[in-house]
């Protein structure tokens, strides 16, 4: 795994045996017994492609997957202000009209022990950061809304997030709504995602 919310996690190799049934529609992963030799098991169902009559050109162009290039933010006037860097990211847009979103922070620790202590687990979901939903296009307010129906941070699960868009064939930039900093500056921040595959 590149990155994992664990940060004990990343870096290792997960197996994950697997089957397809019910004509391929759903996908069974089993990661190996444990040492107790008790099997687990997660069932998936693959979710239809969203129908042609609701896709825009922004939704064919949009869908496939995105690694993070660049996060910056600066006022509305033009002057730069410091970011805490990811070290990794991913941004996925799937033909069923569904997102998700993982952003990883460098510097993360494994865990000391087997699970992670109060101190550990802040650090965690302080440099952790992803949700996943359905999305939508407006192509004439030049937007997409992230409606985000999990999160890792449960406070902004069931909320909104509206993005700014511009695309290329190679290139996903995406912009928030402008804000308003704790020096009542006007901020817009920016993140730069480079294709990887359709």
């Amino acid at each position: 795994l590149e990155g994992a919310i664990n940060p004990s996690g990343a870096g290792s190799d997960y197996q994950r045996f697997f089957t397809f049934s019910d004509g391929d529609n759903t996908l069974t992963l089993q990661p190996p017994p444990d040492e107790n030799g008790v099997k687990s098991f997660i069932t998936w169902e693959k979710l239809p492609d969203l129908p042609e009559s609701a896709l825009t050109e922004t939704h064919r162009k949009l869908f496939g997957f995105y690694r993070l290039e660049s996060l910056t933010r600066a006022t509305t006037d033009g002057e730069p202000i410091e970011v805490d860097p990811y070290q990794t990211a991913f941004i996925i847009y799937a033909p069923s009209g569904h997102m998700a979103v993982h952003l990883m922070r460098p510097g993360r620790m494994p865990y000391a022990g087997d699970g992670p202590t109060a101190e550990e687990a802040l650090a965690t979901v302080l440099s952790y950061g992803s949700y996943f939903g359905p999305f939508s296009v407006n192509e004439e307010g030049g937007y997409l809304v992230h409606n985000r129906i999990g999160n890792e941070d449960p406070g902004q699960s069931e909320t909104n997030a509206q993005r700014f868009y511009e695309l290329s064939d190679t290139q996903l930039r995406l912009q928030p709504p402008v804000q308003i900093d704790e020096q009542g500056r006007e901020v817009q921040g920016t993140i730069v995602w480079n294709r990887i595959s359709d």
